[in-house]
């Protein structure tokens, strides 16, 4: 049987992204993962935005996060040997109100880097008439189920991927090691994704999972120079193929695609633009978000040899490059302090 230090339970985004991270700092880990589980990062859209639009805010973090994302994934596409990393400007139609905040911070140098243009006129063909359009910098998208199936065959290859069931029911988290297949681990880290709600050791996470749901749609007259945004997104993949989406639903959490959600996608698609096209898929995943929409790390309270990596949810995409290291820093520094905004502990500290 061979050992291990860690062992990651979950091969989603935060799991992979983990992985990789510990390969390159040269610690002795393996993945585990169920078939039987699904990863809602390869249905996502893999989009990554430095803006909020709601308020035109920065994203949480983000002259820190992008920098960290853009070189990881670079060097993952070396690695793997194909692409899966693109850059993309964002095209947002603007009412009066949303142009005069859009002037107001591209004069401000804290955001004027990623705003690259205002104007009155539509740059591009097909979107219904609007007061003004902004252009986002700095924008993009991972193409995830891809690399998440080049990382499963790349771990494959290194004899780290056990592809079976750790059922969390029969787990002694006092033992001195923890068994999957043939791997024995001393340490574990829990990276679920939403299936963290049925762990009970790490109950006390508020979890605030979420049902998303994503079209696949063939248009051969859209534009693929931009990703469009306004009430949905409109995020080009390539042959006149593009992802629409998403909705957000925190009652119905099955993972099934609904009419419902379908038709809430197509409305506001067609409030965006005028195009001929037709429906090729419709998924449907469960986003593993937190109450407070921030990430959870760090080690049990009582159990040290159990530790977590999650709640990584919409965001994932740009939080995972930079957080994944400093998970890695905490599992293997002595005191090495985490953000508290991350750091599980918030969620004791406020009982």
């Amino acid at each position: 049987m061979k050992s291990v230090e860690f062992l990651i339970v979950g091969n989603g985004l935060a799991g992979t992204m983990l992985a990789f991270e510990m390969m390159e700092k040269k610690l002795d880990f393996a993945i585990v993962a169920s078939h039987k589980k699904s990863r809602a990062s390869e249905i996502a859209a893999g989009m990554f935005n430095p803006l909020v639009f709601k308020r035109l805010t920065k994203s949480w973090l983000a002259d820190e996060l992008l920098p960290v994302m853009k070189k990881k994934y670079m060097e993952l596409e070396n690695l793997l040997g194909d692409r899966f990393y693109f850059e993309k400007p964002i095209l947002k139609p603007l009412s009066e109100q949303e142009k005069q905040l859009w002037n107001e911070r591209k004069a401000d140098p804290h955001f004027s880097r990623f705003i690259s243009g205002i104007s009155d006129e539509s740059p591009e063909k097909l979107l219904h008439p609007a007061a003004g359009y902004g252009i986002v910098n700095g924008s993009g998208y991972v193409n995830l189920k891809l690399f998440l199936e080049l990382s499963d065959q790349y771990f494959r290859q290194q004899g780290v991927l056990i592809q079976s069931d750790f059922e969390i029911k029969n787990l002694d988290p006092e033992a001195k090691y923890f068994e999957a297949e043939n791997v024995k681990a001393s340490k574990l880290v829990f990276s679920e994704g939403a299936h963290l709600a049925d762990n009970p050791l790490f109950s006390f996470i508020k979890l605030l999972p979420v049902k998303g749901e994503i079209l696949l749609i063939y248009a051969p007259d859209l534009s693929e120079k931009f990703i469009l945004n306004k009430q949905v997104f409109v995020l080009p993949v390539g042959n006149h193929r593009f992802k629409i989406g998403s909705t957000y639903e925190w009652k119905d959490l099955n993972e099934q695609p609904t009419e419902k959600g379908k038709l809430t996608i197509i409305e506001r698609f067609e409030k965006l633009v005028t195009v001929e096209y037709s429906l090729e898929k419709h998924w449907a995943g469960i986003r593993p978000a937190v109450s407070d929409r921030r990430p959870v790390l760090g080690i049990h309270p009582k159990y040290r040899n159990l530790s977590v990596f999650n709640g990584l949810g919409t965001k994932g995409v740009m939080l995972v490059p930079y957080f994944a290291k400093e998970m890695v820093r905490h599992l293997t520094t002595v005191n090495y302090a985490l953000n508290f905004e991350v750091e599980l502990q918030r969620f004791l500290s406020s009982n």
